[in-house]
């Protein structure tokens, strides 16, 4: 089920004029017999014929602008002209490639008329000629208008969130939409639900957002203020606070939904070899301990810290390979091992943030492939990362909480009705203040 509470669309032009038909005499008409019928004016449709011709071009990878141009037939003395107005608003050299760019020519004899440059998908440079100066330059800017979407539904068989979302039977989110939800939903909840392993038929889901959409139908950007993903009956909710310095969501009681450190060190997670006292090594052909997670991935993919906190270690250490370690807070370290290579600025001292790039996978020292080879140490024990529970990121502060409450209030009762795994505290808190459930 989805819902659009608001939204804006640009109204059409008309292209086609309605006239009259008109008759000519020698002489006035007799006036019509009384039994007679006057025949209303039949009505025509007469189309304009098209005042120019357009054609649009694409910026290829190292192209200039005045290379397109001279390919596109627009002359030296032409080209300087347009890139002196030009100049006023926007850099040639700045575009990038890709930039659609649409030259409109007079049908009569040819001559250049416009030539509209696409900057990004919200703005447009129009440079047309103008007989009084020569060539004039406007910006143009495509208005958007906040609408609020709610959404819900239900996982089927076999189907994960990805699929539910695309699957709804309702057009009132269009695709592009449902497919930048989901990457914000997992990360919203990635360090309470695990998205590949823990989703089973039955579990429902709910939220609300607010997009920035154009006239045309499409949107810039997403925004989750609430959302409820209800897993084998266990409710998980998320409300978005914004603090002085940040952003963040939290759980109804101001916990934050973050943990101090992430599940994993890659943005697609597949686990190769687990966490284990004895595993068999291939390589060395004996069991030892695997005190570790690999994760199989491209060579070059990006690894990211898991957590915020200073370089130990950046270099090679034998079967390690090419490894960085990360020291923690609270007696926590991360190793990163079998690296390609390390990000730029990663040195021992140096401070690294959550989800920072430090490194790209590699096949480094004792490996066989590309891989990442992760280990999570609590006071130098190594601990399995992927069943350890993680230490929570800052709850809501306590000056806070009362701005906190009534973001929660307000936010919660645009969900598309209670769930009914809801807790009584998150149900009384989407009702008015009267206790009257909402209509």
């Amino acid at each position: 089920m989805i819902r659009v509470t608001r939204r804006v669309w640009a109204a059409g032009a008309v292209g086609a004029i309605a006239v009259g038909t008109v008759g000519f005499w020698s002489k006035p008409p007799a006036p019509p017999a009384a039994a007679e019928t006057v025949a209303a004016p039949v009505l025509a449709t007469v189309y304009a014929q098209p005042r120019d011709v357009a054609e649009t071009v694409v910026l290829g990878s190292g192209q200039t602008l005045s290379e397109l141009l001279g390919e596109a037939g627009v002359g030296s003395v032409e080209q300087a002209s347009l890139m002196l107005v030009m100049r006023e608003y926007q850099s040639p050299r700045r575009l990038r490639p890709g930039t659609e760019v649409t030259l409109s020519r007079w049908i009569e004899d040819h001559t250049l008329r416009a030539v509209d440059l696409q900057i990004n998908a919200d703005s447009a440079l129009r440079l047309e000629r103008d007989e009084m100066v020569g060539w004039r330059a406007s910006f143009r800017v495509t208005p958007v208008v906040w609408d609020t979407v709610t959404v819900a539904g239900v996982i089927e068989d076999a189907q994960s969130l990805y699929q539910s979302l695309l699957e709804l039977d309702d057009e009132g989110v269009p695709i592009q939409d449902r497919i930048g939800l989901v990457t914000r939903l997992a990360r919203i909840f990635e360090y309470r639900l695990d998205f590949l392993h823990d989703i089973q038929a039955g579990d429902s889901y709910r939220f609300v957002y607010e997009r920035e959409g154009r006239p045309d139908g499409t949107a810039r950007g997403y925004t989750v203020l609430a959302a409820e993903f209800v897993n084998r009956d266990r409710p998980f909710q998320a409300v978005r606070f914004e603090l002085q310095d940040r952003a963040d969501y939290f759980d109804p009681e101001g916990n934050s939904l973050r943990t101090a450190f992430k599940r994993y060190p890659l943005d697609y997670v597949r686990v190769t070899s687990n966490f284990s006292w004895r595993r068999y090594h291939p390589v060395l052909g004996i069991y030892r301990a695997h005190v570790g997670t690999d994760f199989g991935a491209r060579s070059g993919t990006p690894v990211l810290a898991t957590g915020s906190g200073v370089v130990n270690f950046a270099g090679r250490k034998g079967g390690y390979g090419n490894i960085v370690i990360l020291r923690h807070p609270a007696g926590y370290t991360t190793r990163y091992a079998h690296l390609r290579g390390f990000a730029r600025g990663i040195r021992p001292g140096a401070r690294v943030e959550q989800g920072q790039v430090i490194g790209y996978v590699g096949a480094t020292g004792t490996a066989t492939a590309a891989h990442l080879h992760y280990e999570f140490r609590q006071h130098g024990k190594p601990v399995n990362p992927r069943t350890v529970v993680l230490p929570s990121a800052e709850p809501v502060p306590e000056e806070a909480r009362e701005a906190f409450d009534a973001a929660l209030r307000e936010r919660t009762r645009l969900l598309p009705g209670p769930s009914v795994a809801a807790p009584p505290a998150l149900v009384a808190l989407a009702q008015p203040a009267g206790g009257a459930a909402r209509p």
